[in-house]
């Protein structure tokens, strides 16, 4: 091949550093678009917005980028029901209506159910 050792070393440290300036780029824009959706976005729709800036990102590729710039996704809460309100059913009469003042003990019982 007629390349001395140290010019091959040489030229496979500048492609690598060549890959790390735009590792750094695409890094940098990584944070910038997970900051922009506050951190909605996976990495599905990560690699489509980098897509739609110009770079030729797969989504493998923007989930180790997400991975190296540490960033997660916000997941949203699940819907937890806490009521089971049936209308057709007849509710009780309120008939303490707010009258705490009682005149003997144990006349007046009432409960609540949080």
């Amino acid at each position: 091949m007629e390349v001395s050792r140290s010019g091959y070393y040489h030229l496979l440290i500048k492609a690598h550093n060549k890959q790390a300036d735009k590792d750094f780029e695409l890094l940098s824009q990584v944070r910038h678009i997970h900051q922009k959706y506050r951190g909605t976005y996976g990495s599905r729709r990560m690699s489509k917005e980098l897509r739609a800036t110009g770079y030729d990102v797969g989504r493998s590729r923007a989930g180790s980028l997400m991975k190296k710039a540490g960033l997660e996704v916000k997941r949203p809460k699940k819907f937890k029901k806490t009521t089971d309100s049936r209308p057709h059913l007849p509710v009780a009469p309120n008939l303490l209506d707010r009258q705490f003042q009682v005149d003997q003990p144990n006349n007046v019982r009432c409960g609540d159910i949080t």
